[in-house]
């Protein structure tokens, strides 16, 4: 079995053809730097900002599948897609799902996926989660839920503080006000609510690199676990990522950057072990509030180095 990740370019590939074209490519996770394989090409022409930032592999299947970042230019998102089965062997097979109310809004600009259990159904059914934020307004960060029927049903996942109300639905009051995020990555080897963490590897919300727990019950993020360069310094980039746990065999973090860069994190068992949404103890790996970001390589993806093609889905899958 060797571990692959999986991202999608967020620009089409033949813009001489008609539609819409999103190339998918895979990379072995032992080697980031080779070259990656084009698995295939997503046709997008009838999604709403073909942008596939979310990816997840649900642990069931081992299939994998993407989320548009629905909401893109536009003050009111359209539809939400979910396309499965973008992994090998590519069979793309879109849906779109019910939202719950109908007049959800809550979708930020940016967005990370992943599949994991639904806490508040006694059996737990697995659902693929979606977090949807923007860091230069305040929308914060919302959790999403998505059935895994077709097309299955999306609900806000909004259970703390006060409760739902229209104002958070129509995107007039914050979800997680402060706190952006655009990856996601869920720890289905030792399942839990707060098993879960955000990644946000952007600086132009003003408050550094940072991991978020997530509580896949209320929706709440938990205070910002501060990501570290190996020497000490707090890393400081600028760019929007994808975040996955490898979820096979030794349990690693990785985040896969808008750029191909691919990074481990290091120091958040200490954090993710922590109860509810705590943080971890000095005692641990990096102390309270701290995991390390260590480089691995870049993987040369198409127009990535100019940034005229981003990719910022990302999700491992064991072949």
């Amino acid at each position: 079995m060797v571990l692959y990740g999986y991202t999608i370019g967020d620009a089409d590939i033949n813009p001489s053809q008609g539609g819409e074209q999103f190339a998918v490519y895979r990379f072995p996770i032992s080697s980031p730097n080779s070259t990656p394989q084009k698995v295939g090409e997503i046709n997008a022409a009838n999604i709403n900002n073909a942008e596939l930032e979310g990816l997840g592999t649900n642990p069931t299947t081992g299939r994998a599948s993407a989320v548009n970042e629905a909401r893109g230019p536009n003050l009111t998102p359209g539809a939400v897609i979910r396309v499965n089965n973008v992994d090998q062997p590519f069979a793309p097979a879109s849906a779109s799902p019910t939202p719950t109310p109908s007049d959800l809004r809550r979708f930020g600009f940016d967005s990370g996926a992943d599949f994991g259990r639904d806490y508040s159904v006694a059996s737990q059914p697995i659902v693929l989660y979606n977090i949807s934020s923007d860091a230069e307004t305040p929308v914060g960060s919302s959790l999403y839920k998505i059935t895994t029927a077709n097309p299955g049903a999306i609900s806000l996942v909004d259970g703390f503080g006060a409760p739902t109300t229209a104002a958070q639905r129509q995107g007039t009051q914050a979800t997680n006000p402060g706190k952006h995020a655009d990856g996601l990555a869920i720890d289905n080897l030792n399942p839990g609510r707060t098993r879960a963490l955000a990644s946000d590897f952007t600086s132009g919300d003003g408050d550094g690199n940072q991991l978020h727990k997530v509580d896949l019950l209320t929706g709440e993020l938990s205070a910002p676990i501060t990501l570290r360069t190996p020497s000490g310094q707090a890393l400081n980039l600028d760019l929007d990522s994808g975040l996955a746990f490898t979820n096979s065999g030794s349990q690693r973090l990785l985040a896969l950057l808008e750029n191909g860069a691919v990074y481990e994190i290091t120091g958040y068992q200490d954090e993710l072990a922590a109860s509810g949404l705590g943080l971890g103890s000095a005692a641990g790996a990096n102390g309270a509030g701290f995991a390390t970001a260590r480089l691995l390589g870049t993987v040369p993806l198409p127009s990535a180095s100019t940034g005229a093609i981003d990719y910022e889905g990302f999700t491992i899958v064991n072949e």
